[in-house]
């Protein structure tokens, strides 16, 4: 739910921005927003990595069930790959 009052910011997922209402944003939102029409099957891997987080520098993993706060111009890479 967004938050009243506060506007939501940009991010960009995979180079495409959106704008985001909420302060925390989930590893499966953002898979989502990454692959909108293409879910996740049990073979598949999806690794999300971000930057520019907590004081501009901020990087790191996104794993399954995580959040992260959400800060202005975060950038997010979403790879997924096939087990084999």
């Amino acid at each position: 739910m967004p938050e009243r009052g506060k506007p939501p910011v940009p991010i960009l997922i995979n180079t495409r921005q959106f704008d985001w209402g909420e302060k925390e944003i989930s590893y499966e939102q953002v898979y989502n927003l990454a692959f909108p029409d293409e879910p996740l099957n049990d073979r598949d891997v999806a690794r999300i990595e971000y930057s520019r987080g907590h004081n501009g520098g901020g990087a790191g993993a996104l794993l399954a069930g995580e959040t992260v706060n959400v800060k202005p111009n975060m950038v997010f890479d979403v790879y997924v790959t096939v087990r084999s």
